[in-house]
C-alpha cells in the first residue's frame, strides 16, 4: 500500500499532535507501507506570519516576497514532522519550496496581472507544468519512497518557471496532496483534518448529522462545491482514476482504516442525451406561493407515477420537462387542478419536441467561462437554446429535438477539453 497522508493545520497545532501523527505514520511503515506526508502550517501560523509581514512592510511587499515568507509556516511543520518521525525510528526527508533544485511541484499562474500581497489565499488559476513535475517526482521523491523513507512535503506552495515560490491559493495543501498522490501512483490519499469525515448535514445547523462512511467521488465534488468544509473542490481536479480518498478526524488516527469517510470511484466527464423526446410544461404567473405551488405539482406527479427529466423555477414561472408521450395527460390534469387552487396563474402551456443534453465534469466547478463556451458553440451553429440549467458539476442544455444530434456533436468536441 502506498499512501499520501495530508495533515491539516489543526492536526499539527501542538507538538503533541505532531508526535501523535508521526507515530501513526511510523506504525504504517512497520507494516510495510510506503508513506508520503503533506503538511499545512500549524494552527494559525500563516495568519500570524502574514500579519507581521504586512505590518513591517506597511502592506507594500510584493506577492513573491510575501509567498516566500508565508511558506515559513509550512516549513515549520515539515521540520517538526521530520524530527518526530526520526524520533520513532522512521527515516524522513524534508521537501521545501525554497530548495528549488529538488522541489517537485512546478506551476505557473495563468493570470499574469500583478498580485497584491493580501491575495495570497485567493483562488487563482494556475497551470501545473506536468512534464517537469512528473520528472522531479521521479528523480527526487520516488527514490526515497522505495527505500522506506518518508518524504515530508510542504503543502500550499509550488515553484514557478522563474524559480519563485508561489502560493497555490485556497485549498492549496489539499491540491499538493493530490498532485503528490498522482505523481507517486498512490493507492490512497488520506486527508487528516478536524472533522469526523463527511456528514449528511452541517452539524452547526442540524441536530445529530450522520457520518457518511462511503461516498462516490461525483457526490464529493458536489458536496465540496456546495460549501461543506471537508475538502477543497479544486483539489479533486488532480484526482487520479485509480485512487481512493479517505477523510478522517485527527483524533481518530488510531482507527485510520475504520474511521472517517471513504471516497470511492473516479471522476468522469460525460455527455448524455435524453433517450426520448421531451415536452416542456410551463406554469406562468405571479408565483407568490411558489413553495405551495411546487408541492402541489410534485404531489400530482407522484400520484400519477410520472417521471420528470428536469425542473426549473423562478419567481414568475415553473418549467417541467417530461416525456412527450405522457405530456398531454399531465397538461390536462395539472391545468385542471392548478386552475382551481391557484386562480391567479396567468397560463399553463405545453411545448413538445424538446431534447436535453447533460454535460458533467468535476472540472466545471473551478473553470471560468465554461458556460459561455458551452452555449457559445451551440449559438454559433445557429441552434436555438430553449433553456440551460446548471448545478455545480452539471450543465443541462435544452434544444429542439430536431437539432439534438447536431448539438450533441458540437458539445462532445467541447468536452474533449475537460477530459483527462
Amino acid at each position: 500500500m502506498r499512501r499520501v497522508i495530508k495533515f491539516g493545520g489543526t492536526a499539527l497545532a501542538t507538538p503533541e499532535l505532531v508526535r501523535r501523527g508521526a507515530q501513526q505514520v511510523a506504525q504504517l511503515l512497520e507494516y510495510g507501507e510506503q508513506i508520503a506526508v503533506v503538511v499545512s502550517a500549524p494552527g494559525n501560523a500563516t495568519n500570524e506570519l502574514l500579519a507581521a509581514f504586512y505590518a513591517v512592510s506597511d502592506n507594500q511587499a510584493e506577492f513573491p516576497q510575501t509567498c516566500e515568507f508565508a511558506a515559513l509556516g509550512e516549513e515549520q511543520s515539515v521540520h517538526l514532522m521530520v524530527a518526530a518521525l526520526r524520533s520513532y525510528g522512521a527515516p524522513a526527508k524534508a521537501f521545501l519550496p525554497r530548495d528549488v533544485e529538488s522541489w517537485p511541484i512546478i506551476a505557473d499562474l495563468e493570470d499574469e496581472s500583478p498580485l497584491a500581497a493580501t491575495k495570497i489565499n485567493e483562488e487563482r488559476p494556475f497551470r501545473l507544468r506536468t512534464q517537469q513535475t512528473v520528472s522531479r517526482f521521479r528523480r527526487f521523491v520516488l527514490p526515497h519512497l522505495r527505500v522506506g523513507t518518508v518524504p515530508v512535503i510542504s503543502g500550499f506552495f509550488a515553484v514557478d518557471s522563474a524559480e519563485r515560490v508561489m502560493a497555490l491559493g485556497r485549498g492549496g495543501s489539499d491540491i499538493t496532496a493530490f498532485i503528490t498522490a498522482t505523481n507517486i501512483s498512490a493507492d490512497e490519499v488520506v486527508i487528516v483534518t478536524d472533522v469526523q469525515g463527511v456528514l449528511n448535514a452541517d452539524p452547526k445547523l442540524a441536530d445529530n448529522p450522520r457520518l457518511l462512511q462511503e461516498l462516490s467521488i461525483d457526490d464529493l465534488e458536489v458536496i465540496s462545491s456546495a460549501g461543506a468544509r471537508v475538502l477543497h473542490p479544486r483539489a479533486l481536479k488532480f484526482h487520479a482514476p485509480h485512487m481512493r480518498v479517505r477523510l478522517c478526524d485527527y483524533r481518530e488516527l488510531e482507527q485510520l482504516e475504520q474511521s472517517g469517510t471513504s471516497v470511492l470511484g473516479r471522476s468522469q466527464t460525460t455527455l448524455t442525451r435524453s433517450p426520448e423526446e421531451l415536452s416542456m410544461l410551463t406554469i406562468l404567473g405571479d408565483l407568490h406561493e411558489l413553495a405551495r405551488l411546487q408541492e402541489t405539482i410534485l404531489a400530482w406527479i407522484r400520484e400519477h407515477q410520472l417521471d420528470i427529466a428536469a425542473l426549473s423555477a423562478s419567481s414568475r414561472f415553473i418549467c417541467i420537462y417530461l416525456p412527450s408521450q405522457v405530456a398531454d395527460r399531465a397538461y390536462a390534469g395539472l391545468h385542471a387542478d392548478l386552475s382551481q387552487q391557484f386562480p391567479e396563474l396567468t397560463s399553463v402551456s405545453l411545448r413538445g419536441g424538446v431534447g436535453e443534453l447533460r454535460l458533467r465534469s468535476g472540472r466545471f466547478i473551478d473553470e471560468p467561462g465554461v458556460l459561455a463556451e458551452v452555449t457559445g458553440v451551440v449559438a454559433n451553429a445557429r441552434i436555438n437554446i430553449i433553456e440551460v440549467i446548471t448545478g455545480y458539476t452539471d450543465i443541462s442544455v435544452f434544444v429542439s429535438w430536431e437539432e439534438l444530434d447536431r448539438a450533441e456533436a458540437l458539445l462532445r468536441r467541447v468536452l474533449e477539453h475537460y477530459t483527462g
